[in-house]
């Protein structure tokens, strides 16, 4: 690698194209340095052919046309010269990018052979991420993030099967090749075909192949999700991913998780919040490389001491400073009373209490993860004293104080991804407006009670006007601008059992059709007002669109129209 590093710098330094010279600079001279040497150039030859080329006049046509040509051909090779290095340091920098990560797999190894057989579509991920990125610094991590996608999703350019299966099919014709007619080939057709005993041996030593095959493809489909995962810890601000071991969490399902969470924060909560990153205490400490161990992997004890610790620290305290995880929450409407209660308490403006919300389709899968399966996973753990394993009782069993907690690890770089604003802008476009109940100063010094209080009250089936889905569409334009505003707007009226409009526009018959299972699955992502949002998603397809998922349709809706249709309002 660091030789391709220098012979990268070198194809790169020491170009003087305008005067058609080469300078050599300093050998030590960095990447970064001969890059922006070359980016001047460039820019200082094509500002330069502009004076050259001449414009039409009386005394150009009366040059000879042969010196006037041979001028233009040789400005014209010249000026294409910048060009052409360009290309070419460009295509040295994708593959500088696939060596270096290609370089993070052992020599010899089947995901060593994987990235050698992936190298096409590699640099391809490569390419693109370096040509559309606005921010140099998180070049590495978008391409490990866009590669472990394509790895994990069945149709993905990198998943491990478009390697696999060709595999397979060159052994299908195991133990002969038909196509080499040899004496063994045709003694063994015959004897499948009159012997029983020989044609029964075969089967069972094909089905134990086949087994054994099976269960290899799939440790080497594990290893190769296991590869990019670990990759992250290589990259300074890279994710830190939930990534459950086969071998220790067989049982794991990786629930989905709904498209937005939020959090709410200021200047005094723990580890950092702003509108780029936010990272856990242990991340941001003097040992920050121990926040790239996920939880899971770490010994049963400290991942549940963690865990513990972690749900029960206070929300005005700083935490520990090996405390490598940050909250979130799928309800909007307890993160909103939460930011209330943190402006109460701490008696401070609300322009200073931020509400960060993340569109979690954007992000790789397991940078969060719920906290009951994770509260299940550990709930058999030796070290579970009875202190802890009264809390773990508590948060499993009772419902009523499930607020749709999720949790990531170290840091979470959200730019481009999420939008943060202010307790203070979120009431300017119109919360009050929509929802009184979050202005009552009586409540004010309440948090999770008052969440409970008011989701009791807005469980009653309620009539919605026409004003609300209005404001409901204003403080989703104003504050969560660079979502949806329809998709918005539904999640902020979710907050109450809006009455349903029956009408040949709405699928409610999808809605009647939903199973127990259904409404048990549900649950995963949240408490009521989180479930009402993801069923009414699934309701608001229409009749005559049975090729287009609900989510694909609000999306591509504009106005208040479609909610409009949907809710029975005054």
């Amino acid at each position: 690698m660091a030789e391709g590093f220098t012979n990268l710098i070198q194809s790169v330094a020491g170009l003087s194209l305008a005067d058609g010279t080469a300078h050599r600079p300093n050998p030590h001279q960095t990447l970064v340095g001969a890059t922006r040497a070359l980016i001047q150039t460039a820019e200082a030859t094509a500002a330069h052919a502009q004076g050259v080329v001449p414009g039409p006049s009386t005394e150009s046509t009366q040059t000879r046309g042969d010196q006037v040509i041979a001028q233009l051909s040789s400005v014209r090779r010249r000026a294409n010269a910048p060009a052409d290095t360009i290309a070419a340091f460009a295509d040295k920098a994708d593959r500088y990018v696939v060596a270096y990560i290609t370089s993070l797999a052992s020599q010899g190894t089947k995901v060593h052979k994987a990235l050698s057989y992936f190298d096409g579509e590699l640099r391809s991920i490569a390419q693109d991420v370096l040509d559309s990125t606005s921010d140099d610094s998180s070049v590495l991590r978008e391409v490990l993030e866009r590669c472990y996608s394509q790895s994990l999703h069945p149709s993905g350019t990198l998943h491990y099967d478009n390697y696999f299966i060709p595999l397979r099919e060159s052994r299908l014709e195991w133990p002969y090749d038909p196509d080499f007619e040899s004496e063994e080939y045709y003694d063994h057709e015959e004897r499948l075909a009159v012997n029983e005993g020989y044609a029964e041996a075969f089967r069972v030593r094909c089905e134990h192949k086949y087994e054994s095959e099976s269960q290899n493809e799939r440790k080497e489909g594990e290893a190769w999700i296991g590869f990019w995962v670990r990759a992250f810890s290589q990259c300074p601000n890279g994710p830190t991913l939930f990534h459950p071991a086969p071998s220790r969490f067989p049982q794991w399902h990786f629930a989905d998780v709904p498209r937005y969470l939020f959090r709410a924060f200021d200047q005094a909560s723990s580890g950092q919040s702003d509108e780029n990153v936010v990272a856990s205490i242990e991340s941001i400490s003097a040992t920050p490389w121990h926040s790239k161990v996920d939880l899971l992997s770490r010994t049963k004890e400290k991942a549940t001491r963690m865990l513990h610790r972690h749900l029960t620290k206070k929300c005005l305290s700083g935490g520990e400073g090996d405390d490598n995880l940050m909250s979130w929450s799928s309800s909007l409407l307890f993160v909103i009373q939460y930011a209330i209660w943190r402006c109460h308490r701490r008696d401070c403006g609300q322009d200073e209490v931020k509400i960060c919300a993340v569109d979690t389709t954007k992000f790789p899968r397991g940078q969060f993860a719920r906290d009951m399966p994770l509260l299940r996973a550990y709930y058999e753990t030796s070290g579970l004293d009875q202190k802890m394993r009264r809390f773990f009782d508590f948060r499993l069993e009772t419902a009523d104080y499930d607020n749709g907690e999720y949790l990531s690890q170290g840091k979470v770089h959200h730019t481009g991804r999420s939008c943060v604003f202010s307790l203070d802008q979120l009431i300017q476009a119109g919360l009050h407006d929509l929802y009184p109940e979050f202005e009552d100063s009586s409540a004010m010094g309440s948090w999770t009670k008052r969440v409970k209080d008011l989701r009791l009250g807005w469980s009653i089936e309620h009539t919605t006007t026409q004003v609300d889905i209005r404001r409901a569409f204003e403080v989703a334009r104003a504050c969560l601008d660079p979502f949806n505003a329809s998709d918005i707007a539904l999640l902020l009226l979710s907050f109450k059992n809006l009455k349903v409009r029956t009408t040949t526009t709405t699928r409610t018959s999808r809605s009647r059709n939903v199973t127990q299972q259904d409404r048990e699955n549900l649950k995963d992502y949240g408490p009521d007002e989180v479930q009402r949002y993801m069923e009414l998603a699934e309701t608001m397809m229409p009749e005559d669109r049975e090729d287009c998922d609900a989510l694909s349709w609000l999306l591509s809706s504009v106005g208040t129209q479609p909610l409009a249709q949907v809710f029975e309002s005054t």
